[in-house]
């Protein structure tokens, strides 16, 4: 009785898929029935759920999950770069900008030559409309992304830089006269 139920979800299911009815693509019809059984009872099984959807709540608690384990490691490490990047990124998926920037140039006192760093901090004086700051930053992460060589991030720093120039101009104008 189940198998006869599963043909009949099969049938059903290949109503609405066209399939190309060659010699060569009959070969593998019991191939195909299992494909669409699994499909099948993937769509069934709240895939939906594996796509990564959650509500607000869970996220905005999953973050300050992040953010507590994160200061638990800073106070047994207080020397750990990494913590205190990772410890942005939590303030970041929050949205507390002034907080991520503290965490960032605590990061940075760690570790002043990760481009990374310099990168996002620059990222997050601009999501607080600070743009000189955002601008030097920036800057600092393409010179250590040059002396790196990896070519993506300078391309990604100078797409940056561009939007910054065009965000603010009267900064840019600034940091050039100064040089």
């Amino acid at each position: 009785k189940e198998k006869c139920y599963i043909d009949g979800m099969i049938q059903n299911l290949r109503q609405h898929i066209l399939f190309d009815v060659c010699f060569e693509n009959k070969r593998g019809s019991c191939f195909r029935q299992i494909i669409f059984v699994f499909l099948f009872l993937f769509m069934m099984s709240g895939a939906h759920a594996w796509a990564g959807e959650t509500d607000f709540k869970t996220f905005r608690k999953a973050a300050q999950g992040e953010i507590n384990l994160q200061k638990k490691i800073i106070e047994q490490d207080p020397l750990d770069f990494l913590s205190y990047f990772e410890l942005g990124l939590a303030y970041l998926k929050l949205g507390r900008h002034e907080e991520e920037v503290k965490a960032y140039q605590e990061a940075l006192s760690l570790s002043p030559k990760s481009a990374q760093v310099h990168y996002n901090l620059s990222i997050a004086h601009d999501h607080l409309k600070e743009g000189g700051k955002a601008i030097h930053h920036m800057q600092k992460a393409q010179g250590l992304y040059v002396t790196q060589r990896n070519h993506r991030k300078i391309r990604t720093t100078q797409r940056q830089l561009k939007r910054f120039y065009f965000n603010y101009p009267q900064e840019f104008r600034a940091l050039n006269t100064e040089k």
